[in-house]
């Protein structure tokens, strides 16, 4: 089973998160570590979970930052309690690949948690996916509308978790076509690293956490539209959004 470790924040926060994600039974609490300043020279000797929830609660932006860093080398880490794009900004360039508001529900973390673990990267602010404003050129959904076909599968198959060599081979297409199409979407989405691309599309409702099941929706975006009449998917205009 997939292992967590808790660290930082109220005793009882801890225990309620610590239920909500036993309740689930996709992963186990392997351990809790109360004092996170700790966790900056990395995790205890012997505790190799899969995946560290770190709550920022009582600590500044910094110091949890100097945590992600040194903890994110060795596990998935998620920062919890996470206020506004500032601070959501300052933990993904340490290392996270999760960012979570405290008003998020139950479903939502257990949702990000199994993203992350699945190699994706969520960014959950005030319970709505959000992205840095400085990090892309549009505020709106209307990028979307520009994206292909293509590369609105690609995309969806990154935020699953998937690698290119993985990626050409569910789409048989060429690893160098996928690396063209990756640097299309995103210039077209205007950021610069994957992890912006892929958190633009949960913002965006392409995927959702834990809810886009990533196969059926590519073989979904494989079929052709109606009144294309052989037109190259690539240049097709047809948006379909999340499934679930």
């Amino acid at each position: 089973m997939t292992t967590v470790l808790l660290a930082g924040g109220p005793a009882l926060v801890r225990a309620a998160v610590s239920r909500v994600i036993e309740a689930s039974r996709l992963f186990d609490v392997v351990a809790q570590a109360g004092d996170t300043a700790r966790l900056g020279a990395g995790l205890p000797a012997g505790v190799r979970p899969d995946a560290v929830l770190l709550d920022r609660t009582g600590r500044s932006i910094t110091d949890v930052a100097q945590t992600v860093s040194a903890v994110s080398a060795t596990a998935r880490t998620i920062v919890f309690g996470v206020a506004d794009v500032a601070e959501s900004d300052a933990c993904l360039r340490a290392g996270a690949t999760g960012v979570l508001a405290a008003d998020i529900t139950a479903v939502q973390l257990v949702a990000a948690v199994e993203t992350v673990l699945r190699g994706g990267l969520v960014v959950v602010l005030g319970t709505a996916p959000v992205l840095a404003a400085h990090q892309r050129r549009t505020a709106g959904p209307e990028v979307i509308g520009t994206l292909s076909l293509r590369e609105r599968q690609i995309l969806t198959l990154l935020a699953g978790g998937h690698e290119g060599p993985a990626i050409a081979a569910a789409l048989r297409i060429s690893p160098l076509t996928v690396k063209t199409h990756i640097a299309h979407l995103l210039n077209k989405i205007g950021v610069h690293r994957r992890g912006h691309a892929i958190a633009f599309a949960y913002e965006h409702g392409l995927v959702q956490p834990g809810t886009t099941p990533v196969q059926p929706f590519v073989t979904r975006l494989d079929e052709p539209h109606p009144g294309t009449r052989g037109t190259d998917p690539d240049r097709t205009g047809v948006y379909l959004g999340a499934t679930g």
